[in-house]
């Protein structure tokens, strides 16, 4: 179904202080409208919520969503909501790569197939295993009060440096049927740092993250047309800003979801 009014969002991080996203409610106004969600991961911030509350929260987003009118809500594990449960590890719909983007800063262990190894590094890092060690700690308390005070301009040549980019090819290149040249574009999060790239042949959306130090984007598709639009905080509530950048991806691949 290439014609879905498709959005996407990453790095609410919900359950986070830091976060500027208070309830999964107050997400509505931006997905009113769209046929098809996709949460690409750390939508949760599990690190700092217990099981009940992960429970409560992931059952709220899905529902604001619904609400909205989505007919399909597709959630994809980042680093810190591995542990979601149904989550998938990537989608590629219609010529678009959608992951969380930790796969491109991680290492990947193996030779499989690239989900059996996102889930690896899900599992073996992330995952059930390691919430225990994570949550309620002081540690992270303070993580927090100096991670909004860092400048993410100076993060910026981090995220897009030359082994990033590589990963980029690599790993169009795994999932596409036939070649990157069924991969038109690629969407992600996971850095924090919105920006659109081109890399060969590929444009690359970065839609940041809602932390109180950062810009959060969407990505929008109709059709063809792909962008990126800035998400603002007016009166308290976020709504949809201004357009970033826009570009045209024609139908190659099929829908097909992994995980």
């Amino acid at each position: 179904m290439p014609n879905l009014r498709t959005v996407a969002f990453s790095d609410l991080h919900l359950g986070r202080k830091n976060s500027r996203l208070h309830t999964p409610e107050e997400l509505a106004p931006l997905a009113q409208g769209f046929d098809r969600v996709l949460l690409l991961g750390d939508i949760l911030d599990h690190w700092y919520l217990t099981p009940h509350q992960i429970k409560d929260l992931e059952a709220r987003v899905r529902n604001v969503c619904h609400k909205a009118g989505a007919r399909q809500v597709v959630w994809i594990r980042g680093n810190h909501d591995a542990a979601t449960e149904g989550g998938e590890e990537y989608a590629l719909l219609h010529g678009v790569l959608y992951l969380h983007g930790h796969a491109l800063y991680h290492k990947l262990k193996g030779n499989g197939p690239l989900a059996e190894r996102i889930r690896d590094l899900n599992d073996r890092k992330f995952g059930h295993r390691r919430i225990s060690s994570r949550l309620n700690k002081r540690g992270w308390a303070l993580f927090d009060v100096a991670y909004r005070n860092i400048p993410q301009a100076l993060c910026r040549p981090l995220v897009w440096h030359w082994g990033t980019r590589h990963k980029v090819r690599k790993l169009a290149g795994e999932v596409a049927e036939n070649g990157d040249a069924s991969v038109r574009a690629l969407v992600f999060g996971h850095s924090h740092c919105p920006a659109v790239k081109r890399v060969g042949d590929l444009t690359v959306f970065n839609l940041g993250g809602w932390m109180k130090n950062t810009r959060a984007c969407g990505f929008i598709k109709e059709g063809t047309r792909c962008r990126l639009v800035s998400i603002e905080n007016g009166h308290g509530a976020p709504r949809w800003g201004k357009v970033l950048h826009e570009v045209k991806v024609d139908h190659t691949a099929e829908t097909r979801r992994t995980g």
